[in-house]
């Protein structure tokens, strides 16, 4: 990356067997982040999003976008 970028880049890898998932791996000054999904729809979905920030409470998961979280 240039100097001074802090760009994160997403890509998406195809299965190399049938059965296999699809790979959404995101390259960021923060580090690598690599999530397996199911369908190439969900890998379009996934690499087309916004940085989320995951929680699981109570057996429920919520989702919210990072802008919209105020480090609480």
């Amino acid at each position: 990356m240039a100097k001074g970028k802090s760009k994160s880049r997403t890509a998406i890898y195809h299965p190399p067997k049938k059965g296999m998932p699809y790979m959404v791996v995101t390259v960021s000054p923060e580090g690598i982040a690599a999530i397996a999904v199911e369908s190439k729809d969900e890998a379009r979905i996934l690499a087309s999003k916004k940085v989320l920030n995951v929680t699981v409470d109570d057996a429920r998961i919520v989702l919210a976008n990072a802008s919209d979280t105020h480090g609480d």
